[in-house]
């Protein structure tokens, strides 16, 4: 088996008050998750549930709603580090509907997952049903309810929802599903007049709720684009060609150079639409955030293809191989890029919001700073 060189770690991009502890933790996990599955192939259950023990599960939601407390960047810290270690949690999905589920109700009990609905599903019927077919809901097989989110292309001035389902209700129909190149096992959740219930006031909009995941899976993108990065920087520094390292090669020395630029834009858009998230809402406008949140999103998946394709190419045969672990970073790298939204679908979608939006408008989000 090859093992990969070591090299010196980038400073942690993402912090918080407790992002030293969240990270040391995820170390000591990932390594025993490693340990299970050493291909990296599925996620192990047993790794959720000792996070979930751990209280780390529901960061960012009110210990009084059952959480544990803690700050939105703890939680996106978390989700970095995850990623950076490879692995595939539900921690995206689950965290966003259970604190959906926390800012307007009880205290928080069973397990969620969340969907966006497709394009032309703005609200229920006028009985209070959905009708809809989900063909790929992530780790719906071990949840009970699922939030449903309006997508951004059905977004008007005044957003109905997110509303939740019964997973085990009345006009549910459950049937599996192609798991994602990362192993994230989906459930296609076909939806026949299911009866559904909107959130109390108080829940986030819509809007927010996108614009969170949209920041969660940036985090993770960035975390896998960063451990692809350290793999790659260690082969080329370390393995010899013609009697030098090959990072002495000039084009060689340029791929890695430009993966590190794609890293520095990801995490700048990340930092950015962090800021515009947790300001003030009635100062981060709704298109502001959301333009953020898109951006973020579009920057970490174009991240995500250009460092996977520089870090397969410098590592040449040796990075195919089952054993050598280039293969975790870059098939998450991969799938991550185009969930819950294509990259092209939010591409798109934030050309809209632009023309929509108008020429003064677009020139203050694009030249004014994130709000404090």
């Amino acid at each position: 088996m090859t093992t990969p060189a070591k090299t010196r770690r980038r400073e942690p991009t993402i912090t918080s008050e407790y992002a030293d502890e969240l990270r040391e933790v995820v170390r000591g996990l990932a390594a025993d998750a490693a340990e299970e599955d050493p291909a990296g192939e599925a996620p192990g259950p047993a790794l959720w549930e000792r996070l979930a023990e751990l209280g780390m599960t529901r960061l960012d939601i009110p210990e009084a709603a059952g959480g544990s407390g803690g700050t939105f960047d703890d939680l996106l810290a978390l989700t970095h580090a995850l990623a950076r270690h490879a692995v595939t949690t539900p921690v995206t999905e689950s965290a966003t509907a259970d604190w959906c589920l926390a800012s307007g109700a009880s205290r928080l009990t069973g397990t969620v997952t969340l969907a966006l609905l497709p394009t032309d599903i703005t609200e229920p019927g006028a009985d209070g049903t959905i009708t809809a077919q989900l063909p790929a809901v992530p780790w719906a097989s071990g949840a009970h309810t699922l939030l449903l989110v309006p997508a951004a292309e059905a977004a008007g001035a005044h957003e109905a929802g997110p509303w939740t389902v019964d997973l085990e209700g009345p006009g549910v129909t459950r049937r599996p599903s192609a798991p994602a190149l990362c192993g994230t096992p989906y459930e296609a959740v076909d939806l026949t007049a299911a009866p559904v219930t909107a959130l109390p006031p108080g829940a986030p909009s819509p809007a927010r709720i996108r614009a969170r995941l949209a920041l969660l899976r940036s985090a993770a993108l960035l975390g896998a684009a960063e451990g692809a990065y350290e793999l790659t920087a260690a082969h080329v520094s370390q393995r010899e060609q013609f009697g030098a390292p090959l990072l002495k090669i000039p084009a060689v020395a340029a791929h890695l150079a430009t993966m590190r630029v794609h890293l520095l834009q990801a995490e700048a858009a990340l930092t950015h639409a962090r800021d515009t998230y947790r300001a003030d809402t009635s100062t981060a406008t709704p298109v502001r955030l959301t333009a953020a949140a898109a951006t973020a999103r579009i920057t970490a998946a174009t991240t995500a293809t250009e460092v996977a394709r520089s870090a397969h190419q410098l590592h040449g045969a040796l990075g195919i191989t089952a054993e050598y672990p280039l293969h975790r970073y870059t098939r998450r790298l991969w799938a991550w890029r185009d969930t819950p939204v294509p990259q092209q679908a939010e591409t798109a979608a934030l050309g809209r919001l632009a023309v929509a939006a108008g020429e003064a408008t677009l020139w203050d989000v694009l030249t004014a700073p994130a709000p404090n």
